[in-house]
């Protein structure tokens, strides 16, 4: 009886060990494959967040710089001083991660670094840049053939007691105007006597595709971790109770993967979707655009591009308040989501201003869906506070096929054409004309 009764203690002891094993190697595995969904997960974030201000600093380039430079201005590091010209590309960007950052909830924030910059707050002010800067040079050619094929740095640690991702992407010299600017920079006197109390040597220059700057992008985990620390105390206390509580665990990785991917979802639709409308903004557009163009390109198709400029849209906001001209462009975003095939692609691009991409659809035809869209405008009235207001529209359009070189150049096509059509009494709908038309 004795035997009978060692064995069973052998049994029980066996078994509580195999648990105890099982479980701790079960605790491990399942904080290790969080921390391993987080890391990637703020990887995705950080790419999509460095990408967006890439693009917004694109756009700003080729939209307000572009159009202040056709009207004989253009930007300046001085801006403030100098009338009729805004900030260059590289202030753009550091404005638009402040206020970013103040308007996310510390959810993230960006800013663009380098080696070279002369502002104390861009420089390499922290060991994590200190450590991930040399790693983006050494990826730099001496006499690049095209653009580099960069390698993000990042990495996990402590700031202020919390955990944050850490994340550097190579902003490199794009353009050759970019080169241009920065070699004049180092020429000047100003910057040559910085360098040399900083004890960097003289004569820095660059050649297109090279390292120039960078944006270091932080996400804090402490939200992220806090939901993955529930989840892994509450798979413990399953395990704790029964041995099957280790399919308690297998629950929980896919909760918590499940919950990561709603989250990067959620970035993602909000990074292409304008808030108010609903509607896709300007990065989600070109997104749609740019792969339209290419199917044109590719299987010789033409599809068409509508380009909209409100009428009277400053002078409701201007008389009665942002929150009627709300009112106007959310009336109009409904109107052009109703005139819409399943296909069609309908986006606000900012402002007053909004797009219909029109699949398949020739410009012939594509004119007659303009003039029915105007109408369309031209019939929203809103009562306010006891007055009607009403709204006019000015419609540009141009081809998307394999004539046109980007779909750039289709945007900045429909856009003068609108621009014609604003400056028409009669003509609202206007096409954009080739030059041998």
């Amino acid at each position: 009886m004795s035997y009978v009764l060692q064995q069973r203690k052998k049994i029980v002891i066996i078994l509580i060990l195999s648990f105890f094993i099982v479980g701790t190697l079960a605790i491990f595995v399942v904080r290790d494959t969080t921390q391993f969904f987080i890391e990637k997960q703020a990887e995705e974030v950080a790419k999509i967040v460095g990408t967006f201000a890439k693009t917004a600093r694109s756009v700003y380039s080729d939209v307000a710089i572009s159009k202040l430079k056709n009207d004989g201005y253009g930007s300046h590091v001085d801006s403030e001083v100098h009338e009729g010209y805004i900030p260059i590309p590289a202030q753009f960007l550091k404005a638009l991660g402040k206020a970013t950052e103040q308007n996310t909830a510390n959810l993230f924030h960006y800013r663009p670094v380098s080696r070279w910059n002369i502002e104390p707050s861009q420089g390499l002010s922290n060991d994590f840049l200190k450590w991930a800067w040399p790693q983006l040079e050494a990826q730099d050619q001496a006499n690049p053939k095209g653009p580099i094929d960069w390698q993000p740095i990042f990495r996990i640690e402590q700031e202020n007691g919390v955990n944050v991702f850490r994340y550097l992407t190579a902003d490199s010299a794009t353009s050759a105007s970019c080169v241009a600017c920065h070699n004049h920079y180092e020429t000047t006197e100003n910057v040559k006597k910085f360098r040399e109390q900083a004890g960097v040597p003289l004569g820095k220059s660059w050649k297109q595709h090279q390292l120039l700057g960078a944006l270091e992008i932080t996400i804090p985990l402490s939200r992220i971790e806090h939901v993955a620390e529930e989840q892994l105390n509450r798979a413990v206390l399953w395990i704790s109770i029964i041995f099957f509580g280790c399919l308690a665990l297998i629950g929980a990785i896919y909760f918590l993967n499940a919950r990561l991917h709603r989250n990067l979802e959620n970035l993602s639709w909000e990074a292409n979707h304008d808030s108010m409308t609903e509607l896709l903004n300007r990065r989600g557009f070109e997104h749609e655009a740019e792969a339209l163009w290419e199917e044109a390109i590719n299987n010789h198709k033409e599809h068409s591009l509508l380009f909209l400029d409100l009428d009277k849209f400053k002078a409701i906001n201007d008389t009665y308040g942002h929150q009627a001209g709300d009112a106007i462009l959310k009336e109009v975003a409904l109107t052009l989501s109703y005139e819409r095939r399943d296909y069609d692609v309908v986006a606000r691009l900012g402002g007053d201003e909004f797009a219909v991409l029109l699949p398949y659809c020739p410009i012939e035809i594509a004119e007659l869906v303009a003039k029915r869209i105007l109408r369309k405008i031209d019939e929203i009235c809103i009562d306010w506070e006891g007055d009607v207001l009403t709204v006019g529209v000015s419609i540009g359009l141009a081809k998307i096929d394999e004539n046109a070189e980007s779909i750039h150049e289709v945007m900045e096509r429909a856009d003068s054409a609108s621009y014609v059509a604003k400056r028409s009494p009669d003509n609202k709908v206007v096409a954009y004309l080739e030059p041998s038309e």
